[in-house]
């Protein structure tokens, strides 16, 4: 039977009443995807990254991860809906093994992986599910982590992992692990333009050529937005260093989005590296019909997506007996 939730004050997830590590509990968590507002690169950094300053926000289009424990020893991953990593490469895995090493547990679980958010897609997915697992896990282990100690072990699976126990809206720096949650939202609609092809965020940052100029207008812009906490202003300016890269690499992606300007889908940026586009509009009527018109393409998959507002936590956790 399902037991009742209760909301922790100032907290980005539900938390789960009477969890009991005795019994066989379990808890299911909806990780969403996020759109990167704004993505200014600002130059390379002596380990091989960039420093980058970039404002993200979660929208409602997620993945499901249900978590419980196993009778029998190892993480136990297995993935149903679209294509992913398999568990050894799968960041969601490397969350709980690193989780059970940094805790000194010989883990026994099961993790129950539902995909919907698209790999190299710019969507922050995989970040999005080991965030979610680490969250699971600190619930269902009872280690009583601190959310700045989780914090801490995100940063160690990928730059955009730690921003999603700060979301829905934050501005990031450094290579992204350094997360501010920001109070300013963005009430736009959005329609999420997901081509069928994966972009690898390594071979675009690779491939990209800084230029300073840009980054340094493109700064001065975002810092006025901020500024005013004015999102709705900052998302039409289509902030993204990573865009021309992106398309000089994969110019089915960049003829795509040509058609998609002609086709009067404006304004309109890639989230991320790509390879999604989204755009934006203040009259979600707007979004409909450009999901309509569309829909008739069978190059991507289009999804009207709404952002997460102040009241909404991030993730909502599910607690059930198994």
């Amino acid at each position: 039977m399902t037991k009742p939730l209760s909301q922790q004050p100032n907290a980005h997830a539900f938390v789960l009443d009477d969890a009991d590590s005795s019994d066989n509990v379990g808890v299911t968590l909806r990780a969403p995807a996020k759109i990167n507002l704004s993505l200014v690169v600002l130059g390379p950094r002596p380990d091989g990254f960039h420093d980058l300053h970039t404002i993200m926000a979660t929208v409602d289009f997620y993945d499901d991860l249900t978590i419980k424990l196993s009778d029998n020893e190892g993480i136990h991953l297995v993935c149903t809906g679209i294509s992913c990593p398999a568990a050894g490469d799968n960041l969601v895995h490397k969350a709980a093994a690193l989780l059970a090493r940094q805790a000194g547990i010989t883990p026994a679980v099961e993790i129950h992986l539902h995909k919907r958010i698209p790999s190299g897609a710019g969507l922050g997915g995989a970040s999005s599910d080991a965030a979610a697992c680490l969250l699971g896990l600190n619930r269902i282990w009872q280690l009583g982590y601190s959310h700045r100690r989780l914090a801490q072990l995100a940063g160690k699976l990928g730059s955009d992992v730690t921003f999603f126990l700060h979301a829905p809206v934050a501005l990031c720096t450094k290579r992204g692990e350094v997360v501010k949650a920001l109070p300013h939202r963005c009430n736009r609609s959005i329609l999420f333009i997901m081509p069928k092809m994966h972009v690898p965020t390594p071979e675009v940052f690779k491939n990209y050529c800084h230029d300073d100029d840009l980054s340094q207008d493109y700064m001065r812009r975002v810092s006025y937005f901020l500024r005013s906490g004015d999102l709705n202003g900052l998302i039409i300016q289509q902030i993204n260093s990573l865009a021309q890269t992106c398309m000089q690499l994969y110019e089915p992606l960049r003829n795509f989005r040509e058609e998609l300007l002609k086709a009067g889908i404006s304004p309109l940026q890639f989230s991320g590296s790509g390879s999604s586009l989204f755009a934006s509009s203040e009259f979600p009527e707007q979004i409909d019909q450009w999901q309509k018109q569309l829909e008739k393409h069978d190059f991507a998959q289009v999804r009207a997506v709404s952002f997460h507002n102040q009241s909404e936590p991030f993730l909502e956790v599910h607690h059930a007996d198994f």
